[in-house]
């Protein structure tokens, strides 16, 4: 019986023994299964961070852009809206000139737009046969404010600009058109079917147009400040 004891009891301890092991090595399993797990979720988490910066970081340049370019829309309206408004405010002055600088210088658009007709008839008589290349007769029209009084001043002073030209363009026929245009300033000069714009507006929009190319380089030229303002306000 005691052998037998010694047998069971030696039986117990190994089973005991081997239990302990197991149990030894499923808490090693598990703590490395749990260790594992803890890797994964911290690369899965700092991956999920690493994607939220991109991300945010993307939004915050997607931003900055958007920013930039309504800055620049911003600018590049302020700048035209200040073109505009120089070339509106010298079309008032022309037109709220003294009396007798205003007739002095629709006497120079009128003598002008008189001589450039006279000499595209010749050409048209010399090159095409066009006409005989007579010097026509020609009518201005003002508006009614300038109609009555300055009218005759205007082209008075602008038979005396094409009489410094030559003798025989100082005889150009110039009259007063009775009808009245509806401009804010200037003339309209007629020549038969053919009626040539001088008002006032129409000179400043030439002019604009004439300017377009620096116009253009105002309009885009790069905004002063900004990045490269900032060693300015150090």
């Amino acid at each position: 019986m005691q052998n037998l004891d010694l047998i069971i009891k030696k039986i117990k301890d190994e089973a005991i023994a081997a239990t302990e092991a197991e149990d030894r090595r499923s808490q090693q399993k598990c703590e490395d299964i749990i260790k594992e797990a803890e890797e994964k979720a911290e690369t899965v988490a700092a991956g999920a961070r690493a994607s939220a910066k991109r991300e945010s970081l993307a939004t915050v340049e997607r931003a900055y852009s958007a920013a930039e370019m309504q800055k620049r829309s911003i600018m590049l309206a302020a700048k035209v809206g200040m073109i505009n408004k120089a070339f509106e405010k010298a079309e008032r002055c022309l037109c709220e000139l003294s009396d007798e600088d205003y007739c002095v210088f629709c006497g120079h658009l009128l003598a002008d737009a008189v001589k450039e007709r006279i000499e595209s008839a010749k050409r048209l008589a010399e090159e095409y046969g066009e006409g005989d290349g007579s010097v026509p007769s020609f009518e201005a029209v003002f508006n009614a404010a300038d109609k009555d009084v300055r009218a005759p001043l205007i082209v008075k002073a602008a038979k005396a600009f094409l009489k410094r030209e030559s003798a025989e363009l100082g005889k150009t026929p110039i009259s007063v058109c009775g009808e009245c245009a509806d401009i804010d300033g200037g003339l309209i000069l007629r020549c038969g079917d053919i009626e040539i714009n001088c008002s006032v507006a129409s000179v400043v929009a030439a002019e604009k147009e004439k300017r377009a190319a620096e116009i253009a380089a105002i309009i885009f030229a790069p905004a002063r400040g900004g990045d490269e303002g900032g060693d300015d306000e150090k």
